[in-house]
């Protein structure tokens, strides 16, 4: 069973945006259904892997869209996003070294920040962005 249903409660109506956000739902999905099995091995360490580095492309490009559209509220929107991924790097790099305790916690933090962002922070901006003509 997935950690996170992909639906319109998570869409944003920015075409881009909601196809990055669908698949960072995909890569928890893949990271939780890697755990339930207890796989502590390199695909999963690869999920790890692509968790982080996805996260940085999705967050880099959805700054870059809000800066080019004079997004009011872009510097906290910015410090969301790095604290998520200073968190998100932190368990992969605990994980890699094989000290990670909080598997069923990271799920959680994982799929409540993701859901809570998208739901109120990235809605924030979607009027700004509509607005200026991005679908």
């Amino acid at each position: 069973m997935p950690l996170i249903t992909w639906g319109p409660q998570l869409e944003t109506g920015i075409a881009s945006i909601d196809a990055q956000h669908k698949r960072l739902v995909d890569i928890i999905n893949e990271l939780n259904e890697g755990l339930a099995a207890g796989r502590r091995d390199e695909s999963l360490g690869a999920a790890f892997d692509e968790l982080v580095d996805y996260t940085v492309v999705h967050f880099t490009f959805e700054e870059k869209l809000l800066e080019g559209n004079d997004y009011d509220d872009l510097e906290n929107h910015r410090r969301e996003h790095r604290v998520f991924t200073d968190q998100i790097k932190m368990d992969r790099d605990n994980f890699k070294a094989g000290i990670w305790e909080f598997e069923q916690k990271f799920l959680d933090y994982l799929r409540g920040w993701l859901i809570n962002h998208i739901q109120s922070t990235d809605r924030a901006y979607v009027p700004t962005l509509k607005e200026a003509g991005v679908d």
